[in-house]
């Protein structure tokens, strides 16, 4: 064993490794998993569409291979256990053709990550950040809650007190769209910001303690909810390096044509803004290149918010969309080894691994 892989070894050891999204319910609660199960997915270039097949709505720019297995083969309890992960944060995410009962489909998502509690002794639902470093002890996993979007509400904020009680911890308005909340990132092309209601939201979500994550919000609102929160928010995935803000577009993988550009908050008076108030901000890894590309926006939301407003936001999203390198949630010992080469202190990453999102934690919940 090499000086570095003793190094890559320990760190995970005393690690508290905590990823800040995956949307992984969808496809469990689709029957296409179970999510104590390893999965096996072949890769692209060895599948076929079903005959006829089209797969949902599909405004991403996805091919039918993500399409048709979205995460899966990205993230399980076996994976978790590979990674060295202490807790996994998972979404609940509504595609449009969801929005008809939206909370019926909200409450389908958190009894399948109330089923996977139940059926694998092992894996705890985390309610309060107490919960997590008594999971690194045992050697158990844990999950928690998140809304990506709060259409599963189905507009009556009163339902957020049910959600909290069945564990939701983490919140953002919207996804990319308008809502009855807030203008989502991609909404439209003069963004308006926060409903009364969804200020109301904000304001009831700080009294419950829900953690506000700013993820595709539309910039009025992203503002707009620095200004109304009373607490430290995040910024679940998100990336400072990839696309420029001045780029229209980006060259999907998939199919080698443009495509709207994913519109996350990454430029640095926002970033900026988000470690101002206290807050993380979660790298992610999709649509990267290689892992030397996500290292290099771990390097560069260092140098721009410090090592004290860094995590992990993985949002692996199908293998055609996946960094070589980090092709599933199980390599995160791969990334530890690029930070401790490039020189990185075993502080710094133990930050970036989770011990910042856990600060976060024990102090909104």
């Amino acid at each position: 064993m090499t000086d570095i892989d003793q190094r890559v070894r320990e760190l995970h050891e005393q690690a508290i490794i905590i990823d800040g999204h995956s949307d992984i319910l969808i496809p469990v609660n689709e029957g296409k998993m179970q999510l104590g199960e390893r999965v096996e997915v072949p890769a692209p270039e060895d599948w076929q569409p079903p005959i006829g097949f089209t797969g949902p709505p599909n405004s991403f720019g996805f091919g039918a291979h993500t399409l048709h297995f979205g995460p899966m083969g990205q993230y399980d309890l076996p994976r978790f256990r590979e990674a060295g992960l202490t807790a996994q944060v998972c979404a609940i995410y509504l595609d449009d053709d969801r929005l008809k009962y939206p909370v019926q489909y909200g409450l389908e998502l958190t009894w399948q990550l109330h089923n996977a509690v139940e059926t694998n002794e092992d894996f705890e639902l985390i309610t309060t950040a107490q919960y997590i470093p008594r999971l690194k002890a045992e050697g158990k996993l844990g999950a928690i809650l998140s809304f990506e979007g709060c259409e599963a509400l189905g507009g009556d904020i009163r339902f957020l007190d049910l959600y909290h009680q069945l564990g939701l911890r983490i919140a953002s308005l919207t996804h990319s769209r308008r809502n009855i909340f807030a203008d989502g990132s991609g909404a439209a092309s003069h963004e308006g910001g926060l409903t009364p209601l969804g200020k109301q939201l904000i304001q009831k979500m700080n009294d419950l303690r829900i953690l506000v994550d700013l993820v595709h919000i539309g910039e009025a609102g992203f503002w707009e909810i620095l200004e109304l929160t009373t607490a430290p928010v995040i910024l679940s995935h998100t990336t400072p390096t990839m696309f420029a803000n001045s780029d229209p577009t980006v060259i999907s993988p998939l199919a080698g044509a443009a495509q709207p550009r994913l519109e996350l908050p990454r430029d640095q008076e926002r970033l900026e803004a988000i470690a101002k108030n206290g807050g993380v901000v979660g790298l992610i890894w999709i649509l990267h290149e290689n892992i030397d590309s996500v290292v290099q926006d771990i390097e560069t939301a260092l140098e721009v918010v410090g090592p004290d407003h860094i995590g992990m936001g993985s949002d692996l999203y199908g293998l055609e969309l996946a960094p070589r390198g980090l092709e599933d949630i199980s390599k995160v010992p791969a990334l530890t080894r690029k930070l401790v080469e490039r020189g990185h202190s075993d502080e710094v990453i133990l930050k970036f691994l989770g011990g910042n999102f856990l600060r976060l934690f024990e102090q909104v919940w």
